[in-house]
């Protein structure tokens, strides 16, 4: 459940860019990809504008909240303490991709149209 929660974690830093109003809209109806530096891979969507579903990279899925203050994008799941992105400048949309250079290495991240999983 750690590594879990660590992509979660993860996932909340990957995207900056040019600025806009909701950094969140492009998430809502679509799913988070993110690829570990060991492969492992983790999913979040994000049917509506305040709930997730997170499936582990074990199959295990669980549901979390998220929400938008200012231009930061926030996520809890369980009893996982809340993270938040850092400063996003563009709202991530489907079709876009990137980086995100961690403390264990890097995880690739993408954003897909609907459910993937």
């Amino acid at each position: 459940m750690k590594k879990f929660l660590l992509a979660i974690a993860v996932s909340t830093f990957a995207f900056a860019g040019a600025a806009l109003a909701n950094v969140g809209d492009g998430l809502v109806g679509n799913t988070v990809t993110l690829t570990g530096p060991n492969g492992a891979v983790t999913k979040i969507y994000y049917p509506d504008a305040s709930s997730i579903v997170v499936k582990g990279a074990d199959g295990s899925e669980a549901q979390g909240t998220w929400h938008v203050t200012d231009n930061t994008i926030c996520t809890k799941v369980g009893d996982a303490p809340e993270n938040c992105t850092a400063p996003i400048d563009e709202a991530p949309a489907v079709g876009s991709s990137g980086t995100i250079e961690g403390e264990q290495g890097a995880v690739e991240w993408s954003v897909s149209e609907g459910k993937a999983f």
